[in-house]
């Protein structure tokens, strides 16, 4: 039994949108515009989101269980997942 890909699909997808919330909040691209312009300002405050998201998913990954239960499915071992060790 693992852990659905949705309910992993769905905590990236919360922790990237919540590192760029939160850095739209803090107005990070303050700090960008004026020297980079508006162009590569917008990218280097839309990529400084990635760390941020990462940060955040190490605490979604630990508190999430907690709050909704993940879905548990059954895998399908194949011969590619275990070698073919069997034979």
């Amino acid at each position: 039994m693992v852990i659905s890909l949705t309910y992993g699909r769905v905590l990236m997808l919360l922790s990237f949108l919540t590192a760029e919330i939160l850095l739209w909040i803090v107005n990070i691209r303050q700090l960008f515009y004026p020297t980079l312009g508006v162009i590569f300002g917008f990218l280097a405050s839309f990529s400084l989101g990635y760390p941020l998201a990462f940060v955040i998913l190490t605490v979604l990954v630990r508190t999430a269980p907690r709050v909704v239960a993940p879905k548990l499915v059954s895998r399908n071992w194949g011969s590619v997942t275990t070698l073919d060790l069997s034979k």
